[in-house]
């Protein structure tokens, strides 16, 4: 292990000199930013705890001790040209951030979290490629983790097209829209091989960009479906062959989330499938945002939905509540100003009703979020989840008690989160993150009693103000309750950008 330290180290001032000397110039001149990272993990045991893992776009190994190296280079839009000093019709873009992960366990492996070219014409963008980005109305900054897509896993590649922020439409500007539609590829093997993913979002905002208050409001749906795999070829109920239908004639289907009617006459439809080809879920979105003494305040609801009951709002409550405070005057005591807060409320434990025939009603209950029969790991990608980290897979849980068998064996969950973040003098940035759960298993299949679980993290951020945009980097996080193992671990690193 030391000398895996020393040799992050190494490849780092390695790096850090061969773009100081031959590309620091190159890279302004082209609009092209750059940083280079390195780190090791520790652990009280082999588990990694909660805070230090989770939403890092799956780039955080599975076990301690461990370490990470990784390069990231980019380059973004720009509104005007510097040059010709005008907006910017046209413009392009690219992101490439490699990650080299090394579990003691494990040995070596490598990751690509994010890799994509995108090309903007005025307010419309297509982009390729994975890239980092979360699903939803919401703090992005503090959450603990967007209903739908939260950042925790590796992202999807895909193609899309949309929106580059919002849009004014309408009424000088007072309506505006940020909307995508999106295809993607989820390849697993063995798990399931030739998956395909569909995405969309549409988000409206009421209110002129520099008005004091705004209303956002809007939904976004995301479906896996197609692929093949040997385990599905022992169900002939939910499969023929092994195979899911995969026929570009139902893709309109996929979209607008329902089956035709003469599924019976297809020899690919199974009755399984009958009820809705692929596996669809998302949220119904809706947030305010004011100002108040010259801070910023954002009040906002992510609403859970899996299929039409819970489209239907027949599992109210079920879904993310959150208030963000941004704090633009000074709150100082002392030295440390208090910059951002963060309190959330999750609860996913209605699913429109414990069972799935609801006598008397036209809906079906037993939603069973982020579990699906065909696809078995669920809403989750390359073994880590998707939406939520607080519903949480199999293998992340203390398996010394009785679990489910589901990928999801924990997906009923009341969650009480607080995010705060502020500064001390003028180089350093402090966040913290704390968690309290109370874990229900899944219907059918409950925790007896209910696990509770409280998880937390402080993190900080000190710029070295000998080396120009270099960052030490440290995190600790500690687990205690009933769903993980106790654990206690932190994270220490240096990043230098350009």
């Amino acid at each position: 292990m030391r000398f895996f330290k020393a040799s992050l180290f190494v490849i780092f001032l390695e790096i850090t000199f061969l773009l100081s000397v031959s590309f620091g110039q190159s890279l302004t001149k082209y609009r092209i930013g750059a940083e280079v990272e390195v780190g090791t993990i520790v652990s009280s045991n082999s588990a990694i705890p909660f805070w230090l893992r989770t939403n890092q776009f799956g780039v955080v190994p599975a076990q301690a001790h461990a370490g990470t190296g990784q390069f990231r280079i980019w380059r973004d839009y720009s509104v005007t040209d510097s040059l010709k000093k005008k907006k910017n019709i046209f413009d392009w873009g690219f992101v490439v951030n490699p990650v080299s992960i090394y579990e003691k366990a494990n040995g070596f492996s490598f990751v690509l979290p994010e890799a994509h070219v995108k090309v903007r014409y005025k307010s419309i963008e297509i982009f390729a490629g994975r890239r980092r980005e979360v699903m939803g109305l919401g703090d992005t900054t503090l959450s603990s983790g967007f209903y739908a897509v939260s950042g925790n896993a590796l992202p999807i590649p895909k193609i899309q097209i949309g929106t580059v922020g919002y849009v004014p439409v309408a009424f000088k500007k007072f309506l505006a829209i940020n909307a995508g539609f999106a295809h993607g590829w989820i390849n697993t093997p063995p798990y399931i091989y030739g998956a395909r993913f569909h995405q969309k979002y549409l988000y409206f905002r009421l209110g002129k960009p520099v008005s004091k208050s705004k209303l956002y409001f809007g939904i976004n749906h995301q479906a896996t479906w197609a692929g093949h795999s040997d385990y599905l070829a022992q169900r002939p109920d939910l499969a023929t062959d092994g195979k899911l239908p995969d026929d570009w004639k139902y893709y309109k289907y996929i979209v607008l989330g329902y089956t035709p009617k003469d599924w019976q006459e297809s020899t690919t439809i199974t009755y399984f499938d009958s009820y809705r080809i692929g596996n669809h879920l998302g949220s119904y979105d809706i947030a305010f945002e004011t100002k108040i003494n010259g801070n910023k305040l954002l009040l906002y609801h992510q609403h859970a939905f899996e299929d039409v009951s819970s489209l239907a709002f027949q599992n109210f409550p079920d879904g993310l509540y959150g208030a963000n405070l941004v704090l633009q005057k000074a709150n100082k005591f002392g030295d440390f100003s208090l910059t951002r807060l963060t309190l959330e409320f999750l609860t996913t434990k209605d699913q429109s009703g414990s069972g799935f025939d609801v006598p008397g009603s036209i809906y079906q209950g037993g939603d069973n979020y982020f579990n699906h029969t065909q696809y078995y790991e669920g809403w989750s990608y390359k073994g880590t989840g998707i939406g939520t980290p607080f519903i949480t897979p199999r293998s992340t849980l203390d398996l010394s008690q009785p679990v489910s068998p589901r990928f999801f064996p924990n997906n009923r969950v009341n969650m009480l989160y607080l995010g705060a973040q502020g500064t001390y003098g003028k180089s350093l940035l402090l966040t913290l993150r704390t968690s309290y759960s109370r874990n229900y298993g899944i219907l059918g299949d409950a925790f007896s009693p209910p696990r509770g679980q409280f998880s937390s993290f402080l993190g900080a951020q000190l710029k070295l103000k000998s080396f120009y945009n270099t960052t030490l980097l440290a995190k600790l996080s500690v687990d205690k309750g009933d769903l993980f193992r106790d654990s206690y671990g932190g994270y220490l690193g240096i990043r230098k950008s350009w």
